[in-house]
């Protein structure tokens, strides 16, 4: 396994009338994944539900999750195959952080638990 971890964000757009219980099932699968690979979960900033730009999937709406990430570059793969199995998830974004003590100093965020 890989020791360089990597900074990552990782933004879920959910399907917007999920039960709690099934966006929390998916939540934890992620979490999984990410942990399998010997990676970290550093934050979770839940934005909730918002209107798309256009229809994905027949949704005008969706329910945004960023994750911040600390993962071996050589997973991010893994974790792609991860995120399309979850037939929840509408569309998702990994993008590397390439300063994380300057990434989103001057935000107020909403965080969950993790």
């Amino acid at each position: 396994m890989e020791k360089n971890l990597k900074a990552y964000e990782l933004m879920v757009i959910f399907k917007p009338l999920l039960p709690d219980d099934v966006r929390k099932n998916a939540h934890t699968i992620i979490l999984d994944a990410v942990k399998k690979l010997g990676g970290d979960v550093v934050g979770a900033d839940v934005w909730g539900k918002r209107y798309l730009s256009y229809p994905i999937k027949k949704h005008e709406e969706g329910y945004y999750i960023v994750y911040e990430l600390k993962i071996p570059s050589s997973g991010l793969s893994e974790i792609e195959v991860a995120l399309s199995r979850i037939t929840e998830v509408l569309r998702y974004l990994i993008t590397r952080i390439n300063s994380p003590e300057e990434k989103g100093k001057n935000l107020n965020k909403k965080v969950i638990d993790i």
